[in-house]
């Protein structure tokens, strides 16, 4: 049982073999019990001879008698990749603190940039929980608009528009302040787009903190309670509400980061699955208590506990990442893109 990968060169060392691999990814998706991803019957076959390929079953069941293996119906379906290449991509995306490219993928995984392109977008897909499976946010709960891209290229005698006036991408972001958080892709900012999604991820009985923009008023009736921080007269904070959403601002400065340091450039078509990959960093983490101890000016030592985010192990991240992957399959397209069937 492998517990534990502290780099790319450990995936091979743990793994000698790509039996190896395989095995660790039939743990993660099937557990104790296989089962075939076409019928989802509990009673399968493991096929044996010099013609089979290796990791072939087939269901038991009279209806079905589907072949398969444990990359069926899956981001990993038909791949001819060394099953320890794809773990070791997830390896790289998760332990990236804001996404790693294509280009740089390829080089360290030895295969071509769009190979290396398909392995990010396939790992993408397993992050998006359509099913929300992560469930509501609850607590205190801060939400903002975001508005994705970078400055716009210089033009003699053009003014851009800034804000709510400009065509950026839109994102609507809720972090949590006990470190989960949600982000979508919204064509525009109005209360009645916002409302139904707001609503459907944040408990009724938690606190609401947003902006004074004029759409979350009638939004911030749905919860227990609603408070509003005024950016534009300088207010950040209120000390006695204890208001700020300085949380969900650190949620768009990573995608902002990401955008600006790693992908340069991010798309509408494929905008809201590097969102999932952020915000999958962003909710895999646990807190961690720190005490430092400081000198004051008079000589006085004090000392005051600090709390500090860190990623869980990168292998718990690996199982939650394939517990669900059944069902999302993806494939090329004839001109080299991608489909979701």
């Amino acid at each position: 049982m492998i517990t534990e990968l502290k780099s790319v060169r450990d995936v091979w060392k743990k793994m000698p073999t790509e039996r190896h691999a395989r095995l660790f990814v039939e743990n993660a998706i099937w557990g104790d019990e296989r089962f075939c991803p076409h019928c989802g019957s509990l009673r399968s076959r493991p096929l044996r001879g010099a013609s089979v390929r290796p990791g072939l079953y087939q269901c038991v069941e009279r209806e079905c008698r589907s072949q398969f293996t444990v990359t069926t119906r899956t981001p990993l379906h038909a791949t001819k990749l060394d099953l320890r290449t794809w773990i070791a991509a997830m390896f790289l995306v998760l332990t990236s603190s804001k996404g790693i490219s294509s280009v740089v993928m390829s080089r360290i995984l030895g295969v071509n940039q769009k190979t290396a392109w398909k392995l990010g977008h396939a790992i993408r897909e397993m992050m998006d929980d359509r099913q929300g499976i992560a469930g509501r946010l609850s607590g205190v709960v801060e939400v903002d608009e975001a508005f994705v891209g970078g400055k716009p290229k210089f033009r003699h005698g053009v003014k851009n528009k800034r804000g709510r006036g400009t065509g950026k991408p839109i994102a609507l972001v809720a972090a949590a302040r006990n470190g989960q958080a949600r982000a979508v892709l919204i064509p525009n900012a109005r209360g009645r787009t916002m409302k139904p999604i707001i609503e459907g991820w944040i408990d009724p009985t938690s606190a609401l903190i947003t902006d004074k923009n004029p759409s979350y008023g009638r939004i911030g009736a749905s919860f227990a309670s609603h408070h509003t921080i005024q950016h534009n007269k300088r207010q950040y904070a209120n000390t006695k509400t204890g208001a700020h959403i300085n949380t969900v601002e650190a949620v768009n400065a990573v995608v902002q980061r990401a955008l600006i340091g790693v992908y340069h450039r991010l798309g509408r078509k494929h905008l809201q699955r590097y969102l999932d990959e952020i915000i999958w960093r962003w909710n895999h983490r646990t807190p961690e208590s720190k005490v430092r101890k400081r000198k004051s000016s008079s000589g006085l030592s004090t000392s005051e506990t600090t709390t500090i985010w860190r990623p869980i192990p990168v292998v718990d991240q690996m199982r939650s990442l394939l517990c669900g992957v059944v069902g999302r399959q993806m494939r090329r397209t004839p001109s080299w893109g991608l489909r979701w069937p």
